[in-house]
């Protein structure tokens, strides 16, 4: 009989190369979604397309209102001197090199300007898992900017489940209601978004958004018990009419005649107004 052949063996199939990181990725202005837009990445940065706020004086903003829910932003004011966000970055907290993920935890950081000494400008974030029908969920509480001038401000929260997702920041004087579309309409509030590219992760397949809380999320008690003090309350409507304004306030020492910010009709909170805790 002739010889029996041993089988073939089966080839050895190579394995499968590790995806190459995608890298830090700068965002395009996407004309459908009507806000900056990043691919898979490490990183998003709005770069220079978030710049200015509007048609404020001398910093009409590119493709206002940079936003998805054609909010609109406010026209007072001049450049540097007035409220704007002039860039918003999305980097993951751990760092490392692969593309954002679902279930990763993120730091959104605004580079904003804020009027005078900051003690009236404020920002609000949020994050929407679906940048094509976006739901708002905030950050952490309302924050006060640090101080005048160039600051950067930030909030982490969780990536929950979604392919195509978005963060806002919210950028106001005085303090407005946000409502519906979470964005406030005064004359020197800024409204700005980031829509993020993120890779699927099966571990949060049917995780509900709920799941994904900002690492703040348990203060929202302290802030409904300080709005029960008569001083708090008197200076909330402060801030909201100040929001609604139209001009600013005095400060002592701008401009030639030292009044620089329009003729002082809102109320205001001056430099002194001491208002630093009334957020946090």
């Amino acid at each position: 009989p002739a010889p029996t052949q041993p089988p073939t063996p089966a080839p050895t199939q190579p394995p499968t190369p590790a995806p190459t990181p995608s890298g830090p990725q700068t965002a395009t202005y996407d004309a459908t979604l009507g806000a900056p837009k990043c691919s898979h990445g490490l990183s998003c940065d709005s770069a220079g397309l978030l710049n200015g706020r509007g048609t404020m004086t001398d910093g009409v903003e590119t493709n206002r209102p940079n936003n998805l829910n054609s909010c609109t932003d406010g026209g007072s004011g001049t450049y540097h001197d007035d409220e704007s966000i002039d860039r918003i970055i999305v980097t993951r907290v751990t760092g490392g090199d692969g593309d954002l993920t679902e279930g990763d935890e993120v730091t959104i950081t605004a580079s904003v300007w804020c009027w005078s000494t900051g003690s009236s400008s404020f920002i609000d974030f949020y994050y929407a898992s679906d940048a094509s029908n976006p739901v708002w969920n905030q950050i952490e509480t309302r924050q006060q900017c640090p101080g005048g001038g160039a600051q950067t401000l930030t909030a982490s929260f969780a990536l929950p489940q979604g392919a195509l997702q978005a963060v806002r920041a919210n950028f106001m004087y005085g303090s407005g209601d946000s409502g519906v579309n979470s964005c406030t309409s005064g004359s020197y509030d800024d409204t700005d978004d980031l829509v993020i590219s993120v890779k699927p992760n099966p571990t949060v397949q049917g995780v509900s958004e709920a799941a994904f809380p900002s690492k703040h999320d348990d203060v929202q008690g302290a802030i409904i018990d300080g709005w029960k003090d008569t001083e708090a309350d008197e200076m909330k409507k402060e801030l909201q009419e100040m929001n609604q304004s139209t001009e600013k306030p005095k400060v002592k020492g701008r401009g030639k005649d030292g009044v620089k910010k329009g003729k002082g009709k809102g109320k205001g909170v001056n430099d002194d107004s001491g208002v630093g805790g009334l957020f946090q």
